[in-house]
């Protein structure tokens, strides 16, 4: 009988961008491996990495690694120093800073201020680091802030717990066995490393559990680093998941992608986060003559049937970057911006006579709700006010309060956006709002004239004006419904000389399937109109 071999292990670990198995998390994940080793290269190169902290020595200047367009090769030199290598290449990717900040240097040009470090933590741990065992946090919140833009307007406070340890550090023990070698076999995949991949019931592990080879698993434990969870809220959270398709390309987009200010950390919801991040690629991308890549847009939420923990519920495809959507998003961010609001405080101090009361001022921020519908239309081909209707019927489950409470606020940024002709497809589109405007226009100032004596009475009677046409606009179920609304808004007010020199666009808007589009833009009409500003007449209604 031949004596046995015994087994032999690799010196080295091959990964191929479009293997077989490689889904599109795999390649963001390996996009972010690669995203590492140029960070390791270039701050050795500088001096700020010392040879004892290599995964392993440079050759002749050249890095014990090989990265080319569609795959990365790691050279360990030999077999049994795989788990140095690895140790090492783990410790430089996944840091924590003095300050209790976790920090990934791959995801930077030059390391952000810790008020974008505590946004982004906030975003990995409602996503990677959601559940309490794979992450150490203090109980405390620490807090940092950073000066908004505005005078007089005090500094934006960002909270966040101090973070001691994550899954991550420890990652490349689950590679290697007692020898130091890379193991052979597959190894188990969990939901730190692969948001949405869950065991379906622990009765049945062995047959639901998802396992991958050490060529496919690194890379997920790296897609940590290559895609961009932001938080939307404290318990939502958006994951941008990038299509790779050239690493060399992704080694300058993916910190492009990273949000360079606080003002970028603020999002409304992932397809806002997404094409947030497209925006700021496409300044680079046109200095390097390539293509905007596409992404997806994952949304991370409590469930009924999960409270605890945040679960992957929906999932958008943003196509490449395209001009046109991008210019009509960029204009929507420039007119919905995240407010920052002012307010002051009081604080008491001692008791009886000692009893002091301070003051002190403090700001907030609130997000737009009318950006991340824009988001999702422009995400998905629809025209960017489709379903505006919901604004003003629905509840914001992040407060439990109307949406349509919140829309005054946007009023000006609404109408500042749509007097941009770039955003309109068609003449009718825009003929509508502004004929539903020039209506408003009339009605207000007829309210006004009955009631010049009587100020309280002419508020009252605008505020009831503005709901009465929201209910009848919103409420509208089929084409006969809301065309009589209009009509009927058209018939009570003085002149329309929109209506009387454009009639003809304005009439197919009305019919067959458009009606609905029809009844989305009079309700932007509604919630943007702010009158011409030279009369106490175009003074801005108030709703209920």
């Amino acid at each position: 009988m031949g004596k046995v071999n015994s087994l032999s292990y690799p010196d080295h670990l091959v990964m191929e961008l479009f293997a077989p198995g490689m889904s599109t998390l795999h390649r963001a994940g390996l996009g972010g491996l690669a995203c590492t080793l140029r960070a390791i290269e270039q701050r050795y190169e500088v001096g700020l990495l010392k040879n004892e902290r290599l995964p392993a020595p440079f050759h002749a200047g050249s890095p014990p690694w090989v990265i080319d367009e569609q795959s990365i090769s790691l050279l360990f030199g030999k077999p049994e120093k795989a788990a140095e290598y690895l140790s090492r290449l783990f410790h430089f990717a996944f840091q924590i800073r003095s300050d209790g900040l976790i920090c990934l240097p791959a995801q930077f040009g030059s390391e952000p201020s810790a008020a974008i470090l505590a946004d982004l933590q906030a975003g990995l741990a409602l996503t990677f680091l959601q559940h309490g065992k794979v992450r150490q946090l203090a109980k405390d919140h620490t807090l940092v802030s950073y000066d908004p833009e505005g005078e007089g307007i005090p500094g934006v406070v960002v909270e966040y717990r101090k973070c001691a340890s994550f899954k991550h550090q420890e990652g490349w023990k689950s590679f290697v066995n007692g020898k130091g070698c890379l193991v052979p076999g597959p190894i188990k995949v969990d939901g730190p490393i692969s948001p949405g991949t869950v065991v379906r019931h622990v009765a049945f592990t062995g047959q639901t559990s998802v396992e991958e080879p050490p060529s496919r698993m690194l890379p997920l434990w790296f897609a940590l680093i290559g895609c961009l969870p932001l938080p939307v809220n404290r318990g939502v959270a958006a994951l941008i998941v990038p299509e790779v398709d050239n690493l060399l390309e992704f080694l300058y987009d993916r910190p492009a992608m990273t949000p360079s200010t606080c003002a970028e950390c603020q999002i409304a919801g992932a397809a806002d986060a997404a094409l947030q991040a497209q925006v700021r690629l496409r300044g680079r991308q046109r200095m390097a003559g390539s293509a905007i890549p596409g992404c997806y847009a994952m949304t991370f939420t409590p469930t009924a049937w999960s409270s605890q923990q945040k679960s992957r519920v929906a999932t958008i495809h943003i196509a490449p970057g395209e001009d046109r959507l991008l210019d009509r998003f960029e204009r929507a961010l420039a007119c919905l911006p995240t407010r920052v609001v002012a307010r002051t405080v009081q604080e008491t101090t001692g008791r009886g006579t000692a009893k002091r009361i301070t003051e002190r001022r403090e700001s907030l921020r609130f997000e737009s709700i009318v950006r991340p519908i824009i988001a999702e239309n422009l995400a998905l081909g629809r025209p960017w006010y489709a379903g505006f209707v919901k604004l003003t019927t629905k509840v914001n489950p992040a407060n439990d309060k109307p949406y349509r409470d919140q829309l005054p606020f946007e009023r000006k940024g609404l109408h500042d956006m749509i007097s941009d002709a770039t955003m309109w497809d068609t003449a009718g589109e825009r003929l509508v709002v502004e004929a539903v405007h020039a209506a408003l226009r009339g009605r207000y100032a007829q309210i006004a004239d009955e009631n010049k004596t009587n100020p309280a009475a002419k508020k009252n009677r605008w505020s009831g004006e503005y709901d009465r046409w929201r209910l009848a606009f919103a409420g509208a179920k089929t084409a006969d419904q809301f065309r009589k609304a209009l009509c009927d808004l058209f018939s009570r007010a003085r002149g329309n000389p929109v209506l009387q020199q454009h009639w003809q666009e304005v009439l197919p808007m009305l019919r067959g399937a458009n009606w609905q589009h029809a009844r989305d833009l009079a309700l932007v009409a509604l919630c943007s109109y702010q009158g011409r500003g030279d009369s106490e007449s175009d003074q801005l209604p108030e709703s209920k």
